[in-house]
């Protein structure tokens, strides 16, 4: 009883100092007291919690902890102090300079002139071997470059050639030294003496790729030999090989031996081959003659000249003969027109080319050196006379043609024909026209190129006579004979059916009603497909039929 009463007492007195140094303010807040009272406190708790008698009463707990008082003038003081203090030292850091970069290393002066010779011939010899090492490599890849580029190109001769000794000389090996001259600098010279390079023969070989005309048995795909194989056109991606090139004699070689397979019976186990499939076995190889020529700079003189003016006839008889084989939706593998008609027309353009490039290098003064020029601008302004494949209706183009050519052939009966042919087919003069092809101002394949045009003309005079004429009944002989130029009524009579227009038929007779019904320019399921006209193939100088 006597302890509890003592600690009561002792928390009396501890109250009551409290209480004096809470009266007074400025008495100094002891830090280390508070601790230690504080761990009275908590010891207190750790001995009524193992069963020992608290200095205070068990149903009470314990004061909550005093609220943090503000902090006295003195603390404030003391931070603001300590602030100012680290402000100060920021500050001497920031004016500090910074300490100065260390001495670079000084050479030895002391070294042993021997041993600094030494180095120097030790450092001589590696930068000697460094560059005998490059200098192999360059040998090395300039001896790599020749072999892939062949034998070195003549270096470009300026003198003009001498066209009265190449009037009377017109032998081959001439025009071939000629063509030489006038490609001189071309990077790309062939080398291959074949008409096919031996790696692509062996790779349609092993493929089956080879054609009808190229097999040694003609039922066998898998084999071919160097005389009857022949180079496939493909487009150029990068720069080709000179192996893959074929000369001028091999150019020649294959342009003889293509040519050989269009005249004669050619006796295969199906029978006699078809016009049709020799025509397009020409065409593809034909093209990859001109890709050559095209290749290796051969678009001047009279070789190139040459060669070119045999593609163009040889296309323009072919568009003629095949034009009843047009390729359809039923049967694809047909005569192709557009293809063909484009091929021709870039033909006549690299021809016109040759022409002009001659021109432009030889004496103005000097004779033609080109006897056939007259004949291929004529085809290119027959060509251009109206929508014919590619082509399209355009007097800036035709008279493109025209302005390009010199006087001279202007002037020749060629050109005037074409002339002739151009103004009445667009005054829509039909009987002017066709009496104009029929005749002998009129070559075979000048009929040829005119024949694409016969169906625009005669629909031109169908809606003539729908228009001018009463209405009385026309006999469709007549009509046959005197407006459309047919040999036959009864086509003369599907192409008036074709336009629309009313036929009538008594008994064996056919009459066409005009202006019964209106005239409707035919589209292309109703036109009537192109056929061959008898009285063009009478012009063709012993042509052998297909």
């Amino acid at each position: 009883g006597g302890g509890g009463g003592g600690g009561g007492g002792g928390g009396a007195r501890t109250n009551e100092g409290g209480d004096e140094r809470a009266e007074r303010p400025d008495a100094p807040f002891d830090e280390w007291s508070a601790l230690d009272a504080e761990l009275a406190r908590i010891e207190g708790k750790g001995r009524s919690g193992r069963g020992e008698t608290p200095t205070r009463e068990t149903h009470r707990r314990d004061a909550p902890p005093p609220a943090p008082s503000h902090p006295s003038r003195q603390q404030r003081e003391q931070r603001e102090h300590r602030e100012q203090h680290q402000q100060q030292q920021q500050q001497q850091r920031r004016r500090r300079p910074s300490p100065p970069p260390p001495p670079a290393p000084k050479a030895d002066d002391d070294e042993d002139p021997a041993t600094r010779a030494a180095k120097m011939a030790e450092r001589a010899a590696r930068f000697a071997n460094d560059a005998s090492t490059r200098a192999e490599h360059a040998a090395s890849n300039a001896a790599s470059l020749k072999s892939r580029l062949g034998p070195p190109t003549p270096a470009p001769s300026k003198a003009k050639p001498d066209r009265d000794r190449r009037d009377e000389e017109h032998g081959a090996s001439d025009a071939v030294h000629e063509d030489t001259r006038r490609r001189a600098g071309h990077a790309l010279v062939g080398t291959c003496e074949s008409m096919c390079p031996d790696a692509e023969r062996v790779d349609r070989e092993r493929n089956g790729e080879i054609e009808l005309f190229e097999r040694v048995d003609p039922a066998s795909p898998y084999s071919s030999s160097a005389q009857l194989c022949v180079k496939k056109f493909t487009r150029v991606v990068d720069n080709p090989p000179p192996s893959s090139i074929r000369t001028v004699a091999a150019l020649d070689k294959t342009c003889a031996h293509l040519y050989g397979l269009l005249g004669g019976r050619c006796d295969y186990p199906d029978g006699e081959v078809s016009l049709l499939r020799r025509s397009n076995f020409l065409w593809d190889r034909l093209r990859s003659v001109r890709q050559d020529i095209g290749l290796q700079g051969l678009t001047a003189g009279g070789w190139a000249a040459a060669r070119l003016e045999e593609m163009a006839r040889f296309a323009i008889a072919a568009e003629y003969l095949l034009c009843e084989n047009v390729a359809t939706i039923h049967e694809p593998d047909g005569h192709n027109s557009h293809l063909h008609i484009e091929q021709l027309g870039k033909t006549l353009t690299t021809l016109s080319a040759v022409y002009a490039e001659d021109e432009k290098n030889g004496d103005e003064n000097s004779t033609e050196p080109f006897p056939n020029r007259a004949e291929m601008t004529c085809y290119s302004l027959l060509l251009r006379m109206d929508d014919h494949g590619p082509f399209r209706n355009s007097a800036s183009t035709f008279l493109s043609v025209l302005r390009a050519a010199p006087s001279r052939v202007q002037r020749s009966t060629e050109v005037q024909f074409a002339l002739d042919a151009r103004r009445a087919y667009v005054s829509g003069n039909a009987p002017a026209f066709f009496s104009l092809v029929r005749s002998k101002r009129c070559s075979y394949l000048q009929a040829c190129l005119l024949h694409k045009y016969f169906d625009a003309a005669r629909y031109k005079a169908l809606e003539t006579i729908n228009c001018v004429m009463n209405k009385s009944p026309l006999p469709m002989d007549a009509v046959a004979a005197e407006v459309l130029f047919e040999e036959s009524a009864v086509v003369a009579a599907e192409k008036c059916e074709a336009c629309g227009l009313l036929v009538a038929r008594e008994g064996e007779s056919l009459w066409l009603r005009v202006k019964e019904a209106a005239f409707v320019e035919p589209g292309v399921g109703k036109a009537v497909r192109r056929r061959r006209e008898r009285w063009v193939d009478r012009k063709a100088p012993g042509i052998k039929s297909a």
